[in-house]
């Protein structure tokens, strides 16, 4: 019975991503795992070259930022907990 209330939450994390309780992380894993660091820098890079290029625009650029500032804390978590 107790089993059964830690495998759900154990298959949602694998779901996202978090190979837990594996003995060995699967090839597909890892992939979907670069794939995903990979789009997830390139949609900071090209946010930040939207904020630059689109400058003229007060509310736009404040739109840029805030996305920004919660990219860049994510990404501050994963480049720390890596």
């Amino acid at each position: 019975m107790i089993d059964a209330y830690f495998r759900i939450p154990l298959l949602f994390l694998r779901f996202g991503g978090i190979p837990i309780k594996l003995q060995a992380v699967s090839v597909i894993n890892s992939i979907y795992n670069e794939l995903v660091m990979v789009c997830f820098y390139i949609t900071i890079a090209f946010t930040l070259i939207e904020l630059v290029l689109k400058n003229e625009d007060m509310q736009e650029s404040m739109k840029s930022v805030r996305v920004i500032f919660g990219l860049g804390f994510v990404a501050w978590i994963h480049l720390y907990l890596r």
